[in-house]
């Protein structure tokens, strides 16, 4: 017997590290970033990933999310039988694609269809936020939620996700810069000065705000105001030093080159960005002028 479970990853458009302060935050699905988690019966529990093969719970820490859902879906079944887990496909880790919520979610899926224990979505979801805890230290849930969703995902923590049906009509250039970020020392860096200057605080409160201006705009259809909400959201997360270098000088290219928005998306410190097109042949001029600062782009028609 085997069972397999795909999840997609994600991008956020606006609201990373003001929605760890409770305020909304938008994020999109991106399907064509899949990880498949497949298991099956072993003779002990066992591992396979491209990095890693062998004991489950001898994993490096890197897997401790991982093992906390495996060994939270065991302890519910009847019997704990040794299980192989293997996962396919790849999403660029620490880079602001919801990997580690996309492998979470995919084996709490499989393994909990494996061990049938009838999992609610509820169950499902806390479950994969525990492990994003553990990845990440403090985790809004804002990722879990995207990638169990095939629609964009307006967010709040106390109030949960909600689906945007709505397309913008517009295009969506997503390119690695190749540079990890670190989503633990980002946050971290952001607290530091919010504690310390008002300034910094304010800042936060405007990011949560033009989260909710943003989402007028999506369901207005209106892809010149977006991305003027994406060039003011990228100055403030700019302020907080999470901007590099190489994602300065894309930001340049991208609007040297007609982009209508542009942002870091994610804990930035690295990681991915986004610059938000009128069309798909603009899209694809920007990535190419990009080539020499990224290593990968896709391009998202939303």
């Amino acid at each position: 017997m085997k069972c397999s479970y795909s999840a997609h990853g994600k991008v956020i458009l606006i609201g990373e590290h003001s929605v760890v302060y409770g305020y909304n935050a938008l994020a999109l699905p991106i399907t064509s970033l899949q990880i498949t988690a497949t298991v099956e019966p072993s003779k002990q529990v066992w591992l396979s990933t491209g990095k890693y093969q062998g004991p489950f719970f001898a994993a490096p820490d890197e897997y401790n999310g991982l093992k906390f859902v495996v060994k939270t879906l065991l302890a519910k079944a009847i019997k704990e039988p040794p299980v192989k887990i293997t996962y396919t496909g790849e999403i660029p880790i620490e880079r602001g694609l919801g990997s580690s919520a996309t492998v979470a979610l995919a084996t709490t899926k499989a393994l909990g269809e494996y061990l049938a224990l009838n999992l609610t979505e509820s169950d499902v979801m806390a479950i994969t936020n525990q492990a994003e805890m553990i990845n990440h230290g403090k985790a809004s849930g804002i990722d879990a939620a995207t990638v169990n969703s095939d629609l964009p995902v307006f967010f709040n923590p106390q109030t949960g996700a909600h689906s945007l049906p709505a397309k913008l009509k517009a295009t969506l250039l997503i390119m690695d810069t190749g540079e990890l970020g670190n989503t633990k020392q980002a946050v971290s860096q952001v607290r530091q000065q919010t504690n310390k200057s008002q300034t910094a605080q304010d800042n936060i409160k405007q990011l949560g705000q033009l989260t909710d201006v943003a989402k007028v705009a999506w369901l207005r259809q209106d892809q010149t105001k977006l991305g003027q909400i994406f060039n003011e959201a990228q100055a403030i997360l700019h302020s907080f030093n999470l901007s590099t270098k190489k994602i300065d000088n894309l930001n340049t290219i991208a609007l040297d080159s007609q982009a209508l928005g542009f942002k870091l998306s994610g804990s930035g410190l690295g990681g991915i960005v986004i610059a938000l097109c009128p069309n798909s042949a603009i899209a694809q001029t920007i990535a190419l002028k990009s080539q020499g600062l990224i290593t990968n782009y896709w391009i998202e028609e939303i």
